[in-house]
């Protein structure tokens, strides 16, 4: 990838790490402190909704700043970051809510072990772009 300007960089700081913080510190946090699991799982779906459509204008506006600059790989690591959370809130949240009201708890698990894989492919798609980022080199 080519030289990354400052604000690109920032934006991809801030969108990495609101999605690590978010799947890896906060939902399970809220899990270990709430007793009431209904409660813990409103609590956390609010904070994937926020990581879901925060990750996509930061993933646009990282997009539109490096767009001639992302190589192959950089740009389907960007998709796949902006995709698999918008997948999860426009397909997987509403069939899981369905699962959950019906007392299918069976469905309602699975579904969550499918959610927690796309969720892992963002987090890991955003550690990539991260990983090949290069600094910006300062003129001597």
């Amino acid at each position: 990838m080519s030289r990354t300007g400052p604000l690109s960089g920032l934006l991809l700081a801030c969108w990495a790490g609101g999605v690590w913080t978010i799947c890896g510190v906060v939902v399970p946090g809220i899990f270990w402190l709430l007793a009431d699991r209904q409660q813990a799982g409103n609590v956390a779906a609010w904070f994937f909704y926020v990581v879901t459509w925060g990750g996509i204008l930061l993933g646009c506006l990282y997009w539109m700043l490096q767009r001639d600059q992302l190589d192959r790989l950089n740009r389907h690591c960007v998709l796949l970051a902006m995709g698999a959370p918008l997948f999860f809130f426009v397909v997987l949240r509403p069939w899981m809510n369905a699962a959950r009201s019906a007392g299918d708890m069976t469905r309602f698990g699975q579904l969550h072990g499918v959610a927690s894989v796309f969720f892992m492919a963002t987090c890991v798609a955003l550690g990539v772009l991260v990983w090949r980022l290069e600094p910006t080199r300062r003129a001597e």
